[in-house]
């Protein structure tokens, strides 16, 4: 269910938005999860024949049982809430900023201003290129996105999974990126009419540069 138009700021207008391809989506995620599950379940099933073969108090089967959970919601339960969660799965760009919708219960949003965004890069994956259509994700860094771990602050940034056309959509979302920082940084009434800066070039050794007035 789309409800982007609900945190959409005055005059602000969706210039692209998408929602992620189905099965690169799906298989990305729960692939993954369901080898950690196999894995899981592998270790702790040993513990589950256990109780059916010696008696054992109460005690001692449920906590293998609720071990045993966690394997079989990485295998089953997560392609499962991953399915729910994509039908609620948008991304927009807009004149601002980039929006992602997501969530099952409720809607949450991220939102990343263009003058906030540090980094940007196209990952297409392995199942972007078995199931997809043209498909890959678009992943992008603010100062915001870091998260702290034992090992010390870690990247985490916003990813636009397994969008249609990831290499167009990035040409399209590096255009308007620098096109709206520029209006920040250089707003229309104070640009000038010439360029006093310095157009540099730097020769094929690097060692030598020469400068010319731009105009």
């Amino acid at each position: 269910m789309r409800e982007l138009d609900k945190v959409l700021d005055n005059r602000e207008k969706i210039i692209w938005e998408g929602q992620p391809q189905f099965w690169p989506f799906i298989l990305g995620s729960s692939v993954p999860s369901a080898i950690f599950g196999l894995f899981w379940l592998a270790v702790i099933s040993p513990f589950i024949f256990a109780w059916f073969l010696i008696p054992a108090t109460t005690v001692f089967f449920i906590v293998p049982l609720a071990f045993s959970l966690i394997g079989l919601w990485a295998v089953f339960g997560t392609p499962v809430y991953l399915a729910l969660v994509h039908k609620y799965t948008y991304y927009a760009i807009t004149d601002k900023r980039v929006i992602i919708q997501k969530g099952l219960i409720g809607r949450d949003f991220d939102m990343l201003d263009f003058d906030k965004i540090t980094n940007a890069e196209v990952n297409v994956g392995v199942f972007d290129k078995l199931v997809g259509k043209d498909s890959g994700s678009l992943k992008l860094t603010t100062a915001g996105t870091f998260v702290e771990t034992k090992q010390g602050p870690q990247v985490a940034p916003k990813t636009l999974a397994n969008i249609t056309k990831p290499y167009e959509v990035f040409r399209f979302f590096k255009n308007i990126e620098h096109d709206v920082k520029t209006d920040i940084e250089y707003p229309n009434k104070y640009r000038p009419r010439t360029n006093t800066g310095y157009r540099t070039k730097y020769s094929s050794s690097g060692s030598k540069k020469s400068r010319s007035k731009r105009k």
